[in-house]
């Protein structure tokens, strides 16, 4: 059920969490800082945030030993980028992280991997405006190819795709909604890669924004190649 509504939000906060190790893409540092059409895959995705006007501030999490890096190309690149902020131990302690250096007055935090920088430009504005009723938003995309569940080797059943979707990022919440759930998932000492699932565990309603775009996660090598191709296709240069 849907929650009470409430005014448009007055300030936008936006962390991008790339403080993985992205161990199954190979290479000898982190996927996030492998270049893409000239520039590193973060700096993509933070450029999504920049340019929208809705975002306020943009808080960055990265891997420790590429904080130097992370701040030359901020400083240089950027205006948004308010505070740089070292990854924990897990994706979860990473945004617990960046939630910490949130201003204080964000009515609406955006979340989102560093490694997905083709999101469409109208994204951020429908998610937004989808809090007015919703305690949290997600993008999803329908699947629409035929599920299997395995068993080993072997299919076990064929599973019904209708009302199943991926989700992707960035994901939207009420500040004072997220926040509370990562406290709670740190009491319980719960887990998630996923943000909106600490929202649905609370009983909260999340709510789904659909998109078609390809808002890939860059995991493996093929999915760079597919990016690029995407990007050149977009008409990206640098």
């Amino acid at each position: 059920m849907a929650k009470n509504k409430r005014k448009e939000a007055k300030r936008v906060s936006a962390i991008v969490v790339a403080a993985g190790e992205g161990r199954r893409f190979g290479g000898r540092e982190p996927k996030q800082w492998t270049i893409l059409c000239g520039r590193p895959i973060v700096y993509w995705s933070v450029m999504r945030f920049e340019r929208d006007p809705l975002v306020d501030e943009i808080v960055l999490v990265v891997d420790a030993t590429h904080r130097a890096k992370a701040r030359t190309l901020m400083t240089n690149e950027f205006t948004k980028v308010g505070a740089l902020v070292s990854g924990g131990k897990s994706r979860a302690a990473s945004v617990r992280r960046g939630l910490a250096r949130v201003a204080p007055d964000a009515e609406v935090i955006l979340v989102h991997d560093g490694v997905r920088p083709l999101f469409e430009d109208d994204l951020i504005t429908r998610l937004v405006a989808a809090l007015v009723t919703y305690e949290a938003a997600v993008p999803v995309t329908l699947v629409g190819e035929t599920l299997k569940r395995l068993s080993g080797t072997e299919v076990e059943s064929t599973v019904d795709r209708k009302g199943i979707a991926t989700a992707k990022t960035p994901q939207a919440f009420r500040a004072e909604v997220i926040r509370q759930a990562h406290l709670q998932a740190q009491k319980d000492r719960f887990e998630a890669t996923d943000d909106s699932v600490l929202v649905e565990r609370m009983g909260l309603t999340v709510g789904v924004v659909l998109t078609n775009a390809p808002n890939i996660k860059i995991t493996l090598p093929e999915d760079l190649a597919l990016a690029q191709a995407i990007m050149a296709a977009q008409g990206v240069r640098h």
